[in-house]
């Protein structure tokens, strides 16, 4: 695709980005930018690390997965070091230093409304509501207790929780949600010590209707339609259409069609992807064309064309990425898509498990660029990040993007040097920054809201400034109906805002010098990468100042 470059005049600290667009499809679960100064780079070296294992006097470590809120990141509690589940729920503010203790909060919500309310895997974000997935109460049973927070309340206020028990014995692993509808990801059932019995009893739920009705809460058991295989599931991911049940270890992937009925057969397929070489995964990453699987405990990456059919094994790829950059690149927990290039959030190597020496943990980050081949040894990249400033930053599971820095969830570092059979958990934050000092902003018709492998989040146009300070971010949460539309960001130095045909959907605080850089306005992807527009841009500009005026808009965002 030939890039469109728009002019752009020196920015300090005010900036009106708008544009007039027709687009030819309702607003879809992908990356879908309209006017970005933005590049991630070509290096892949910017890390940093911070401990937040103690914050506010409470054991905040052992997690899986995080969400993010346009300003706060939550990470989702799990375990600590004795298999003792807990309910302490992480939250960094990506307004303050990343390294200052005081951008860190934790709250202890293991009993909520009356329930013993720990053990939970990903997270869900509704534009309001933070939804932590439930997944099991120490080793001793699963439970589907379904942990809510409201985020237009105080954080640490008893008040701002709430738990609902959906009734039923099995393990959720992560989440997906298609702007209504969160779908459970069943794991596993019996005992926990062992992990011994699958489940594929699918727990879907209405965010429109009552959080504590259980009329609300729709389950069904989808192997009496596609056999016992279509079970145990880590991680979800949905197209804009199709929500993808992520196989931990059977090869079997499931999907449905959101637009049909949830408890009909026909809406239900699945592909047996070991044919294509695949293996055990934990969690998926879409570019806004193919969703790759992350290979967990080995080193094959699996892609789908979702251009194509689902059971076509032509649409299906792999590659085998276990030694890249001079790496061990093998053993991934979820990853990321940054606009430019996709990444694979590692978590451990395979060696040493079949001669007793047990995993290894590590922090070797693999990136391809989806611009060149896939089979393409020279399309991938690693980086080691296991000693960031001057940390153990290893063992993470999942995470969440703020637009251009990932935060990986801190979870496990291996067993503990003595015979205790206890392992090392930890609250080590390790983030990676995807932009540095190469884009100013970015205004996206539509963003992706399942970034970071393991979560889900509604998505909807939204916009960000790069700072001196950090990215600043607002988003609607609102997916737009195809036809013509008005966007606009604008930032003043004090405040960000989101127009959308003229009506003011989103306003934040924030401050910084924007960021000033060489890249290029880019109209309809990110410069040499994806994040590519389903539509026209009929009109865009760019001015250096905020004063609320825009060029292009019309009632109904009509010209």
């Amino acid at each position: 695709m030939t890039e469109r470059i728009l002019t752009c005049p020196e920015l300090v600290d005010k900036l009106t980005v708008e544009a007039l667009v027709d687009c030819r499809r309702d607003g879809a679960e992908a990356l879908q930018v309209l006017v970005s100064k933005w590049r991630p780079p070509d290096s892949f070296d910017r890390f940093a690390a911070h401990d937040a294992g103690g914050t506010d006097g409470l054991d905040s470590t052992g997690y899986f997965g995080a969400v993010f809120d346009g300003r706060y990141v939550y990470f989702s509690p799990e375990m600590h070091g004795d298999s003792s589940t807990h309910g302490v729920v992480l939250r960094y503010d990506t307004l303050a230093d990343f390294g200052d203790v005081a951008g860190y909060a934790a709250h202890d919500a293991s009993e909520t409304d009356g329930l013993d309310t720990r053990g939970f895997y990903g997270a869900v974000f509704d534009g309001r509501y933070v939804y932590f997935v439930p997944r099991q109460i120490d080793l001793v049973a699963y439970h589907s207790r379904v942990l809510r927070l409201d985020t237009s309340t105080n954080f640490r206020d008893e008040s701002s929780w709430s738990a609902f028990d959906v009734g039923e014995q099995h393990s959720q692993q992560s989440a997906a949600f298609d702007g209504r509808y969160i779908y459970f990801c069943p794991g596993f059932d019996g005992d926990p010590a062992t992990e011994g019995s699958c489940s594929g009893r699918v727990i879907r739920f209405d965010t429109t209707a009552d959080f504590k009705s259980r009329s609300s809460y729709t389950s069904i058991d989808i192997r009496q339609w596609l056999g016992a295989a279509a079970s145990c599931f880590d991680g979800a991911a949905f197209d804009g259409r199709y929500i993808y049940f992520v196989p931990l270890s059977s090869g079997r992937v499931v999907r449905y069609d959101t637009r049909r009925e949830f408890d009909l057969q026909s809406s239900w397929q699945s592909f047996d992807a070991r044919a294509v070489g695949m293996g055990m995964n934990v969690g998926a990453v879409f570019d806004g064309r193919h969703l790759y699987f992350c290979a967990y405990g080995h080193a094959r990456i699996v892609r789908f064309d979702t251009s194509g059919e689902f059971t076509d094994p032509k649409c299906w790829e792999s590659h085998e990425a276990g030694e890249t950059g001079g790496l061990a690149t093998t053993g991934f927990d979820g990853g990321f898509f940054d606009g430019r290039f996709v990444y694979f959030q590692p978590f451990f190597l395979r060696d040493g498990v079949t001669s007793g020496r047990g995993p290894t943990f590590h922090s070797h980050y693999l990136r391809y660029d989806p611009a060149r081949a896939f089979d393409d040894p020279s399309s991938w990249q690693a980086w080691d990040a296991s000693a960031t400033d001057g940390l153990h930053s290893v063992g993470y599971n999942g995470g969440a993007f703020d637009g251009r820095y990932f935060y990986a969830a801190p979870w496990q570092q291996g067993p503990r040097p003595d015979a205790s059979g206890q392992f090392i958990t930890h609250g080590i934050v390790l983030r990676c920054d995807t932009l540095g000092d190469c884009g100013s902003f970015s205004l996206r018709y539509c963003d992706y809201g399942h970034n970071g492998g393991l979560n889900a989040a509604v998505p909807g146009p939204s916009f960000v400034v790069n700072t001196v300070n950090g990215a600043l971010s607002v988003a609607s949460h609102r997916t737009l109906s195809a036809g013509r539309h008005h966007l606009a960001g604008t930032y003043d130095g004090a405040v960000i805002e989101l127009f959308v045909d003229g009506e003011l959907r989103a306003r934040r605080q924030g401050h910084g010098r924007i960021v000033s850089c060489d890249e290029a306005v880019v109209l309809g992807g990110i410069r040499d990468g994806l994040g590519r527009f389903h539509g026209d841009i009929l009109e865009a500009v760019v001015r250096n100042t905020a004063d609320g005026k825009f060029a292009f808009l019309k009632k109904g965002g009509e010209s």
